[in-house]
Formats: structure tokens, C-alpha cells, sequence
């Protein structure tokens, strides 16, 4: 489970440092303090978007993924059943 939290910590660090360059680089970048301003906000709503698409892409891949898992489980559960249920156990 460590390597999980590892690669998690480095997808935070990853986005926190991503965001933060953005901003140093729009902040420094030759504008007016509106027009940077502007930009800022454009970018943020830009941002805001992608990320609720991945997140939305997220939740579909994980809800498809748990089906899978219910129908995967659900098939060896009924085959395990089913040959459990067979008296003397056949073919030895």
C-alpha cells in the first residue's frame, strides 16, 4: 500500500507545482495587472473544466470497473456453487 501512497504523494506534488508555476509565470508575464487578472480567471474556469472531465472520466472508468468485478465474481461464485453441490465428487 506504500507504493500507492508514494505515487499518490507524487501526482499531489506534481499538480501543486504545476499550479504554482502557472501562476508565478502568468504573474511575471509582460501584462497590465487587469489583463494578467483576466488571464488568471480564464485559465482557472480552463483548469476547472479539464478537471471535472477527468474526474467524471474517473468515476465512469471505476464504475465500469466495479461491474466487471460484480459480474466476474458473480460467474465464479456460481460455477464454485455448482460444483460443490455435486455429490461424490465426480471424475475421481
Amino acid at each position: 500500500m506504500s507504493t500507492w501512497n508514494d505515487d499518490l504523494a507524487f501526482l499531489g506534488g506534481l499538480i501543486a507545482g504545476a499550479i504554482m508555476g502557472g501562476l508565478v509565470a502568468a504573474l511575471l508575464a509582460p501584462r497590465s495587472g487587469p489583463e494578467t487578472r483576466e488571464q488568471v480567471v480564464e485559465r482557472g474556469l480552463e483548469l476547472n473544466g479539464r478537471a471535472e472531465d477527468v474526474v467524471q472520466r474517473a468515476q465512469q472508468v471505476a464504475s465500469e470497473t466495479v461491474a466487471k468485478v460484480q459480474v466476474a465474481a458473480q460467474d465464479m461464485l456460481g460455477h464454485g456453487s455448482g460444483a460443490e453441490s455435486k455429490p461424490g465428487g465426480e471424475g475421481i
